[in-house]
């Protein structure tokens, strides 16, 4: 099979929301369009509807990892795997994973069909024990898939390795890039932002921008907005959705300065409003949210663990805090929202490092691997048993 013979890429999205995985796996999809490649898109309900485009498909299947009984979710999403292999008839297939274990079905069904597979890492826990779906025959699968391994950062192509038991070197890195932003009238969304918050004009805030889950930090919103707002009169606006919701929606009652405002369906706005955006996450893999703040100069302020990705160079472009400390990230934030000396000199090196990592670069390197894919295996080569 040769370059020339890939027309149709199909693209399995196993997560039960939407978040950063799948954004970044749509940002592919336009690009293998705008190359010529026809898409289909299978997802559970729950990512319904998906951004439609020209030649692209979507299957409505229960693709979506299910918690519980190892076996039976596994073997729930190979059986949806399978119809979508078969409804599609595509030459090669790209699965994102949000976690290590999502996936389990899905690569014991395309182990079965020796179909060419892009497998993308976005996150990879802490710790010596693999995710519970990573068992014996997941394991199996993984090493029979005629595969590509990438992940987004060098910490999490390590620990995905690890815990899929593959060399080291075979989970390649390929950093995440972004767009430039769009352009938006920074004062005019700053106004728009706080008067549909019921804000005064001058009110600093503070923007949190993905899930609402432990993992991203979410459950220290609450007490942080207060500390925040002790110093600043400032408010931390929450834009996303997940497990915590109730809980900080129960919390965050009426005048509280945390705001949660779900899920935006234009996130860029919600950026060149902001004063400054805030990272308390437990465990990140590449964050695409820091480089769109980037992009638009706005400071950020996070956690050691949102921005591991970047290794050394992270406090140079970000102010770094202790998350469990309130009073250190509170303090933190104050400074990014009154724009000190070392505040400015982290967002132009902030600036710097988002327009060197450009999402073109990013999918071109993708879609090469994809088609790299497409050559006949090697015997003895990854996935060529």
């Amino acid at each position: 099979m040769t370059i020339f013979r890939m027309r149709h890429l199909l693209v399995l999205l196993p997560g039960n929301r939407f978040g950063g995985a799948e954004a970044h796996t749509l940002r592919l999809c336009a690009a293998a369009e705008a190359s010529g490649l026809m898409v289909t898109i299978a997802a559970g309900p729950a990512l319904h509807p998906l951004p439609a485009a020209p030649g692209r498909r979507v299957l409505e299947l229960p693709i979506t990892w299910r918690r519980g009984l190892v076996e039976t979710a596994r073997e729930a999403q190979a059986e949806a795997t399978r119809a979508a292999l078969a409804e599609a008839s595509a030459d090669a297939v790209l699965l994102p994973l949000p976690w290590p274990d999502q996936g389990a079905g899905a690569m014991q069904a395309l182990a079965e069909a020796r179909i060419p597979t892009l497998v993308i890492a976005h996150l990879a826990p802490h710790g010596a024990e693999p995710p519970p779906g990573l068992d014996e025959e997941t394991l199996a699968a993984a090493a029979a898939i005629r595969a590509e391994w990438v992940a987004v950062s060098a910490p999490t192509a390590a620990r995905f390795a690890r815990f899929l038991r593959l060399p080291p070197s075979q989970v390649a890195t390929v950093p995440n890039g972004t767009d430039p932003p769009p352009q938006l009238d920074r004062a005019l969304a700053r106004h728009a932002s706080r008067t549909g918050l019921g804000l005064g004009p001058e009110t600093p805030v503070a923007l949190f921008l993905g899930r609402l889950d432990e993992a991203k930090g979410a459950d220290r919103l609450p007490m942080l907005a207060e500390a925040f707002a002790r110093r600043t009169s400032g408010v931390i606006v929450a834009a996303g959705t997940g497990t915590l919701e109730a809980a900080l929606r129960s919390e965050a009652s009426e005048g509280h300065p945390l705001r949660l405002i779900g899920q935006h369906a234009q996130p860029a706005e919600l950026l060149a409003g902001a004063d400054a955006l805030l990272l308390p996450s437990r465990l990140e893999g590449d964050p695409l949210v820091f480089l769109e703040a980037a992009s638009w100069g706005l400071p950020v302020v996070a956690s050691p663990e949102a921005l591991e990705a970047l290794g050394e160079a992270a406090p140079a472009v970000a102010a770094l805090a202790d998350a469990a400390d309130l009073a250190e990230m509170a303090d933190a934030l104050v400074g990014a929202v009154h724009g000190t000396p070392a505040t400015r000199e982290r967002v132009e090196a902030a600036r710097h490092l988002a327009a060197s990592r450009s999402a073109q670069t990013m999918a071109t390197r993708y879609l090469s691997r994809l088609r790299r894919l497409m050559a006949p295996p090697l015997l003895g080569g990854p996935g060529g048993g």
